[in-house]
């Protein structure tokens, strides 16, 4: 299962391509809008090389760690929708 980081918003209809990344096998950059906003790893184990990733494509480190999330609501028991909607 593949990871998808979306780091920056882009206009609805924007061009969107994706790039490999030289060195970083199984990663792809997404751009749209003259930017990179996104990334997608192939492969989940390579977040870990997320802080040379990072460093290498010159993004800004706080917008990338910010996407990469846990499920803090599986203590408590209850979930939120995936499209931001209320708790069950």
């Amino acid at each position: 299962m593949a990871l998808y980081f979306s780091i920056a918003y882009c206009q609805p209809f924007a061009v969107m391509s994706t790039d490999d990344v030289e060195g970083f096998p199984g990663v792809e950059i997404v751009r749209a809008d003259g930017a990179i906003v996104g990334l997608r790893l192939d492969e989940p184990r390579s977040v870990l090389r997320l802080p040379e990733l990072i460093e290498t494509l010159e993004l800004d480190p706080d917008r990338v760690w910010a996407r990469l999330r846990a499920d803090a609501d599986v203590d408590l028991g209850r979930r939120q929708a995936t499209w931001g909607g209320g708790g069950a």
